[in-house]
């Protein structure tokens, strides 16, 4: 996967590295590119639980440090080249400050992952707004998983990552793999499965030949704060 690929999965268009994959997931990318800054408020506003608060500036950057912090250490323990950056760039004419590190694997093994991003990102020149996203892709062994009706995505690598997200141990990945297995049986080119997870909006897109997870915080606006502690150990 391209460093290409990292700027598009970090503006929110999903793509993949393999032809295939790519292929099938055009009707993503569209669906990506319309999305309106107003249906992504009001999912923000519907969202619950503790990453759902109005946090300042200051405790989402303690709390996206802290998390930097146990990615990178996994990410060590992996032996993958990893880079960190932190860059300013214009979108739409929005300054877009984006902190994050990610890798790409080159020959990632069936059922193993190919690339990861964790960055946050504050826009405008004033810092008005932020959000926190994690973002990964698995080469999927599609074909094998529907024939032996066998897959779980909990005994991937995504499943240290999640966790260092969230700081939730065993999260339950059953209705994930059941619905890929089941609509990709069924015939459907491409699942989409959207959840939510204390707070964190979820998002899984899976072909036969890939699974791309997106973890995220809605954008704060960080002149709504009113919470004083965000340690969230």
């Amino acid at each position: 996967m391209s460093k290409k690929l990292i700027s598009i999965f970090m503006s929110i268009v999903v793509a993949a590295s393999l032809a295939a994959c790519t292929n099938t997931t055009s009707n993503t990318e569209k669906k990506a590119e319309t999305t309106t800054e107003s249906q992504s408020d009001e999912k923000d506003k519907a969202l619950e639980g503790t990453w759902a608060k109005n946090y300042s500036l200051e405790q989402t950057q303690k709390l996206y440090k802290d998390r930097l912090a146990k990615i990178e250490s996994i990410t060590k323990e992996s032996g993958l080249k990893y880079s960190k950056d932190e860059k300013v760039k214009k979108d739409n004419g929005q300054s877009v400050n984006d902190n994050s590190i990610y890798f790409d694997n080159p020959k990632p093994e069936a059922n193993k992952i190919e690339s990861m991003y964790f960055g946050m990102k504050t826009y405008g020149d004033d810092l008005a707004t932020g959000d926190i996203t994690l973002k990964l892709s698995l080469k999927f062994d599609g074909e094998n998983a529907i024939k032996n009706n066998d897959f779980d995505l909990g005994k991937t690598s995504f499943k240290k990552y999640i966790e260092a997200f969230t700081g939730q141990k065993d999260k339950d990945y059953s209705d994930i793999n059941k619905q890929i297995i089941e609509k990709l049986k069924n015939g459907d080119k491409q699942v989409e499965i959207n959840n939510t997870v204390d707070g964190l909006k979820e998002q899984v897109l899976a072909t036969k030949e890939c699974i791309i997870y997106i973890l995220s915080t809605k954008k704060y606006k960080f002149a709504d704060s009113n919470v004083s502690d965000a340690s969230m150990e």
